[in-house]
């Protein structure tokens, strides 16, 4: 070999969002869905047939993560 990459092998890079922290409004993002999950699941327990159907979690997440925080900033 002459010291020269071989064709058709690319070296592999890291990406450079990797290894930094998220940033302050990017945990806010992640804390909601994360809440979001939670009473989901919480309710899911007690009510199986919300949790079981497919349109009802579509619904509940296009209210609870689009709606209610655009409700929420709209007030403030």
């Amino acid at each position: 070999m002459s010291g020269k990459s071989q064709s058709g092998v690319s070296r592999l890079r890291t990406p450079e969002f990797i290894g930094k922290p998220p940033s302050k409004p990017q945990l806010a993002v992640f804390a909601g869905y994360v809440i979001a999950a939670a009473v989901y699941v919480t309710v899911g327990v007690f009510y199986t047939d919300f949790l079981l159907s497919v349109f009802v979690g579509i619904a509940y997440l296009l209210l609870v993560a689009w709606l209610v925080p655009a409700g929420v900033r709209r007030i403030l």
